[in-house]
């Protein structure tokens, strides 16, 4: 049954006060004045400062070709996406030893893998395992396979090689490597038998676009970064402080500088860190709504943007698309959520948040859909504007004691419960 009846708003304006701050007159009323840069707080010191690096820019190819020639040497050497044990190393080792056979040169030592990788591999009709062992052993895959098979056969040999994946220009997505001899960097793509100097295919936008490579290009006791996107991506947190300043840049073992433009861990961040600040400098946590931060930062309460930033925006700790209304990132931790004011607040707008208990809408907000909010089972009351229209089913999955507040933000609160 349901029942409405009326609570003091000094009294119910406290949990919306504890999930973002606002500004209250002496009657315990919210002043009609308020902006939404009073309900927005953030300490604006601890965004990044801009240090002049450059991002990466030009074609995909050239932007690979700046990580390659600038990264950590351990890039190429210690790290690899697909599953293979230590024995099938030394089967397949052993196998290569033989296979270059006095060969003098990392660059002959290469030829001679990869022609043999070209020739015996078979291209798949259908589905087949492209982990590299079971490439080896039944001599047929699909590009990703080619690629793997060849990668861990260099390893062995001690020989510098990136897998990476992007387009074949206009086949579609595809896997190929770049493979370093002395000092020189190849694109080798053992699916085609095509081989390029990878300096001479950055000034023009080719048939391969890399679009990420494995491993993290550089690695220091604080963090790791990767290439993904065509961006640099700070990829692993190792330590921090409660408040996390995601960095402007990354400089590199040549002294070469660029900007970081991805933030999208792929490892757990420290436990101790509760806020984020996002500077200018970062247009995207991650893509196809692989948002890092939402598995690997589960601790953390708030995330702020620099105001500078044309991408990114934030709302009382919320990230947003500067072009879209949906949240993009409701961090994991946060326990009380203001949604930014939204005409409509469509399907699915807050799903998946297992630690959110309250939910405030704003005055502005005109209507709620079904199922806006689901799979939240820890929600316990929502605030909404008495002007505010709302589905009976807007809010699924949630708490058994769920509860909807209607709020007339001068003053007086309407609450409804069953």
């Amino acid at each position: 049954m349901k029942k409405n009846y009326y609570i003091s708003a000094l009294i119910l304006i406290s949990g919306f006060l504890a999930g973002c701050a606002n500004d209250i007159n002496e009657t315990g009323q919210i002043t009609p004045e308020t902006s939404f840069e009073d309900v927005n707080q953030f300490d604006t010191r601890a965004f990044p400062a801009t240090d002049g690096a450059a991002a990466l820019s030009g074609s995909a190819a050239k932007k690979m070709y700046n990580i390659l020639t600038a990264a950590d040497s351990a890039f190429a050497t210690t790290h690899a996406t697909y599953s293979i044990t230590d024995d099938q190393v030394a089967e397949i080792k052993a196998f290569a030893d033989n296979l270059i056979e006095g060969s003098t040169t990392d660059y002959q030592k290469y030829r001679k893998i990869y022609t043999w990788v070209c020739q015996n591999v078979k291209y798949a009709d259908g589905y087949v395992s492209n982990e590299p062992y079971d490439v080896f052993k039944q001599k047929t895959a699909v590009c990703q396979g080619y690629a793997n098979l060849l990668n861990v056969m260099l390893r062995t040999q001690g020989i510098m090689v990136v897998t990476s994946n992007g387009y074949l220009i206009p086949v579609g997505g595809h896997a190929w490597n770049y493979v370093k001899c002395g000092s020189i960097w190849y694109l080798s793509d053992p699916t085609n038998s095509i081989q390029y100097t990878a300096s001479s295919y950055t000034s023009y936008e080719g048939q391969f676009a890399p679009l990420s490579a494995d491993g993290n290009f550089f690695e220091d006791e604080v963090a790791g970064y990767n290439y993904v996107y065509e961006t640099i991506n700070l990829n692993v947190v190792k330590k921090a402080d409660d408040i996390f300043t995601v960095p402007y840049s990354v400089k590199l073992n040549k002294n070469k500088k660029y900007q970081i433009s991805c933030f999208s861990p792929t490892q757990d961040m420290p436990e101790n860190v509760k806020e984020v600040y996002i500077g200018k400098n970062i247009t995207s946590l991650g893509q196809n709504n692989v948002i890092g931060l939402r598995d690997h930062g589960k601790n953390i309460e708030a995330a702020h943007v620099d105001p500078a930033n044309k991408t990114l925006s934030s709302f009382c700790g919320v990230v947003y698309h500067t072009d879209m209304d949906e949240p993009l990132y409701i961090p994991t931790g946060m326990t009380r959520m203001t949604m930014r004011p939204t005409k409509t607040v469509g399907k699915n707008y807050v799903y998946n948040h297992p630690n959110l208990e309250e939910l405030h809408f704003m005055e502005g907000t005109e209507s709620i859909e079904a199922w806006a909010v689901e799979n939240c089972p820890n929600l316990k009351y929502v605030y909404i504007p008495l002007q505010t229209k709302y589905d009976e089913n807007a809010f699924m999955k949630v708490h058994p004691e769920f509860q909807v507040i209607r709020q007339d933000q001068t003053g007086i609160r309407d609450v409804l419960a069953d």
